[in-house]
């Protein structure tokens, strides 16, 4: 069963730096492409990304629960750095992530494009058209448009990370409530090597922003390492 509990405090970490630094203006765009554990994954790990949450959207069915989700899609919203990181490079992340042309087994895993503005939506248009023309337009990919987020449970929220507790849990002894440690910006980072969608070379650089102990930080890295193996 899943736990909320509290882990023991580690003395020797702060807040992350790259939690202290992280930019306040920031833009939304949310996706759907399969279980959201990977793409929460995936997103967390992108230059320019600084914060990533799962939930359920594009559906009718009020308070979704994951018991309850109802006609809603399981989706990952991505808060951006559009300095860093464009809508047009999600997208093209979104699109080589999974195969929009399979119909999805359930709802919940549809293919789906959440534009948070005219211009997203604008561009979610004309790239779904473009990625169409290349399969013959045999896309079961939805778009919908200034769709309702509902944030899911907590155990869902950097699911791969809490599966490591070495990494994990010094960070949850800095954000102790479910909320602040799923947000962290450095959590969404150390969740994306985890998934194994950053390099482990490029943790050399990101040990010092992620701040985490000496134990962890080798931790992540092997853990990271054996999923480049894989």
């Amino acid at each position: 069963m899943p736990s909320s509990s509290t882990p023991p405090a580690d003395a020797s970490m702060d807040m992350p730096p790259m939690d202290r630094r992280a930019p306040a203006d920031l833009s939304h765009a949310a996706f759907g492409l399969g279980c959201f554990w990977g793409p929460d994954a995936l997103f967390g790990a992108q230059e320019g990304v600084v914060r990533t949450t799962v939930g359920y959207a594009g559906g009718g069915t009020p308070a979704p629960t994951y018991e309850d989700i109802g006609d809603h899609i399981e989706t990952v919203r991505v808060a951006y750095d559009p300095d860093q990181i464009s809508y047009a490079d999600l997208l093209a992340l979104f699109w080589t992530a999974h195969d929009p042309t399979r119909a999805p087994l359930k709802r919940q895993y549809q293919s789906a494009l959440f534009p948070a503005t005219p211009e997203q939506a604008e561009q979610a248009r004309a790239s779904r058209s473009d990625v169409a023309a290349a399969h013959d337009g045999a896309l079961s990919t939805e778009i919908i448009a200034d769709a309702p987020f509902t944030r899911a449970e907590p155990y869902h929220q950097k699911h791969k990370l809490r599966r490591h507790s070495a990494v994990a849990d010094p960070l949850r002894a800095v954000y102790p409530a479910d909320r602040a440690f799923a947000d962290s910006p450095a959590a969404a980072l150390a969740n994306g090597y985890v998934g194994g969608h950053r390099s482990p070379t490029r943790l050399t650089d990101d040990a010092a922003r992620l701040g985490l102990p000496t134990t962890a930080t080798e931790a992540l890295r092997t853990i990271a390492e054996d999923r480049h193996r894989a």
